[in-house]
């Protein structure tokens, strides 16, 4: 293992949106890997009275201004997808590189859409100075997708997403909190129509969700976009296109639903491919793969959303094939996409940062 940079000349990194809980989740990774950086700041728009614990100590968060990025490196943006272009212009402007976890560069051409382990090379194709990472749902599932696409190449994937509540943030969670609470105290809602609506109608925290989530499942995640997909679906299914570099012809759809899960998402994929493709195969390369943990059923193991909570690795199991459909599988994911996005972003900072050593 080479040694690492002395501190005066490791590249300072700046942390942009650090007050919610994907800023938590890039410092507790962090705090896991080696410290190969030099300053590290902490920012937010607007004042913050928290800290975050940075190298053992407790750091404060500080106000993002016009010469927060004088000296900074890179950058890692988590900010509401309305004023990060905005910022991105200054922090590219100071001589950062921005690696942005929100939507605002997506979908943009001149962006690279980076997953880490499969096309870790476009880190180096960025002309606007912006590396972009998917979205929470995509995180989930695109690493079985790749592994399907890479040993027997996608021509057509169809994605159920099972959405916690944590996708409307603290919000969500706590609404759903609320409902659960409420509907658990009389043994006889749920059961006739419009109780459940009408138990959680009066309650104080406010539903970002379109129906009760309590009790229920919504199939509406996102707004209305075209040919009755939400935004939300249309995102993934651009993103996973995106990321496996897959043709315009290769259908990817997706439908979500909000479940009454707090934290981690899970999808069922069904996929078919282009080569022959059989179960134990399909089992082999996923307990292969580095970011998946293959789960047998027949032990009785399944992957659940409880189980991959907190973690980094996603579940991957219920492996099947129907009947004389050589070419089709079946399998079902869960994973923390927090924790998955935190990780991979801090992989992205650590391939610019060899960059940046190499030049």
């Amino acid at each position: 293992m080479s040694p690492l940079p002395s501190p005066s000349i490791r590249p300072t990194l700046a942390l942009v949106g650090a007050t919610g809980r994907f800023a938590e989740a890039i410092v507790s990774a962090l705090a896991l890997r080696d410290d190969t950086w030099g300053e590290i700041r902490l920012l937010a728009p607007g004042m913050s009275t928290r800290t975050l614990s940075i190298r053992g100590q407790e750091q404060p968060i500080e106000v993002l201004r016009e010469d927060s990025f004088d000296g900074v490196d890179i950058a890692l943006f988590n900010l509401a997808p309305q004023i990060t272009h905005e910022w991105t212009a200054v922090a590219v402007g100071a001589g950062a590189v921005v690696v942005d976890a929100s939507a605002a560069h997506r979908a943009d051409p001149d962006v690279p859409l980076v997953v880490p382990g499969i096309n870790s090379e476009f880190v180096a194709q960025r002309p606007k100075g912006v590396v972009a990472l998917p979205g929470p749902v995509t995180w989930g599932l695109i690493d079985a997708a790749h592994v399907l696409h890479q040993g027997w190449e996608l021509q057509h994937l169809v994605v159920t997403g099972l959405i916690a509540a944590v996708s409307k943030s603290d919000r969500g969670v706590a609404r759903l909190r609320e409902e659960m609470y409420t509907v658990a105290a009389d043994p006889a809602i749920g059961q006739h129509p419009g109780d459940v609506r009408a138990a959680v109608s009066d309650l104080p925290v406010a539903s970002p969700f379109p129906a009760p989530l309590a009790l229920n499942v919504i199939p509406w995640v996102g707004h209305a976009d075209e040919g009755g997909y939400t935004s939300a679906e249309l995102a993934v299914s651009e993103e996973v296109r995106k990321v496996l570099g897959l043709h315009d012809t290769v259908p990817v759809v997706v439908t979500l639903v909000q479940v009454p899960v707090v934290q981690a998402h899970s999808m069922a994929l069904h996929a078919r491919c282009a080569r022959p493709i059989t179960i134990d195969k399909v089992r082999q390369a996923c307990i292969a793969a580095p970011a998946l943990v293959h789960l047998d059923e027949q032990t009785g193991e399944v992957p659940t959303p409880v189980d991959s909570v907190g973690i980094d690795p996603r579940f991957v199991g219920r492996i099947r094939q129907p009947k004389g459909a050589g070419h089709h599988v079946d399998l079902f994911v869960s994973a923390d996409t927090t924790r998955r996005g935190a990780s991979a972003m801090l992989l992205v900072a650590d391939l610019l940062r060899d960059e940046m050593a190499a030049s």
